[in-house]
């Protein structure tokens, strides 16, 4: 390839959900995208979990009420309710199979309990469909039920949205830095993205979600952190009509067929592989493990996810931090960003500012 590349509107830093929603919707705005991957195949993390887009947040809605105030809550739910709208149009755009499975929010904790009885009445109030039923099923005490929650398959729709003409993709192409450009360029604040030994000239560049971005801007750390995520899969567990949300959030059971995946995370120093065993012995203790997986997602300090233009990095966005129920965000975050890129409009409560300027 030239070392003097012609100049694209957009450099997307990252194949995985996110950077592929951003380079189909810059696409779809007739803007020339080149998608850089560090790895030879498209996905990112997306095909490691659960492939599950599930209303809310992990922590029970008057717990996050309570945490961020009970109107950021309401808009942090509202939002998730948004992603599962805009992720169903554009898995009906591009022919993606999709099904509406519902969740099942358990616990035999009291506390909990309470806090997804407090839970379904504040939901049922703002117009959500969340229902309090007896989980003695599978070994716990209560649970929550909601009907918005997704299952799709995030690979497939990946090479979907990277099936486009105004986007390229490079694959093994890991980035080294960003500079601003200092060649000679009619356009204003054009960057240049040193990449597999040659440079990409852009007008913007945006890095995707993923711990990546830290590396590439290093005041990224301030506001992200890694959380290491586990899951197992098991042979033959049987019939789970709906996905089970269980450890406060933590740990979150799908069904393929008759064999199960169990994917789980802490925010603290306990070994969330013993949480998923413990799990699974008292949910399908005789089920054969058939593989485990180990990964690491970003995570924002506030836990919503970060979307905007990065202080002191003029011209260079993220959107990032979508944290262990990523998929929950994917499309909204997106969203956001590109309606900041293409009409100049707020991010509201997602924006970079809030985690910068703390």
């Amino acid at each position: 390839m030239s070392t003097t590349p012609d100049i694209y509107d957009t450099v997307v830093v990252g194949a995985g959900l996110t950077g592929a929603l951003v380079a189909h919707h810059l696409a779809e705005a007739s803007m020339n995208v080149v998608v850089l991957e560090a790895k030879e195949a498209p996905g990112g993390i997306a095909g490691r979990g659960m492939g599950l887009a599930l209303l809310g947040t992990p922590e029970p809605y008057v717990a996050l009420q309570t945490r961020l105030g009970a109107d950021k809550g309401r808009q942090a739910w509202e939002l998730t309710r948004q992603n599962l709208d805009l992720l169903t149009a554009i898995l009906h755009k591009l022919h993606q199979e999709a099904t509406h499975v519902g969740s099942f929010r358990m616990t035999s904790d009291s506390t909990e309990a309470g806090l997804l009885q407090e839970s379904a009445v504040l939901l049922r109030q703002d117009l959500y469909a969340a229902e309090m039923d007896d989980a003695g099923e599978y070994g716990y005490t209560v649970g929550m039920r909601t009907a918005d929650d997704l299952a799709f398959n995030p690979t497939a729709l990946v090479a979907a949205l990277l099936d486009h003409p105004n986007i390229t993709v490079e694959y093994e192409t890991e980035v080294q830095a960003i500079h601003p450009y200092t060649g000679r360029s009619s356009e204003a604040a054009i960057l240049s993205v040193w990449a597999h030994k040659h440079y990409i000239q852009t007008k913007k560049v945006v890095l995707a979600n993923g711990l990546h971005a830290i590396r590439l801007q290093r005041g990224l750390a301030d506001v992200l952190h890694s959380l290491p995520m586990h899951a197992i899969d098991f042979r033959g567990a049987g019939v789970l009509p709906t996905p089970l949300i269980v450890q406060q959030g933590k740990v979150v059971i799908h069904a393929r067929g008759r064999d199960w995946r169990m994917a789980g995370w802490t925010d603290d120093q306990q070994d969330a592989l013993s949480v998923l065993t413990g799990v699974a012995q008292q949910l399908c203790p005789d089920a054969p493990v058939i593989e485990r997986h180990s990964w690491w997602v970003a995570q924002s300090a506030d836990g919503l996810p970060i979307v905007g233009e990065l202080p002191g990095a003029p011209n260079v966005y993220t959107v990032n931090g979508l944290g262990p129920w990523g998929l929950s965000w994917a499309c909204v975050a997106v969203d956001r960003l590109i309606g900041l890129l293409v009409h100049g409009e707020d991010v509201g409560l997602l924006t970079t500012g809030r985690l910068f300027a703390a």
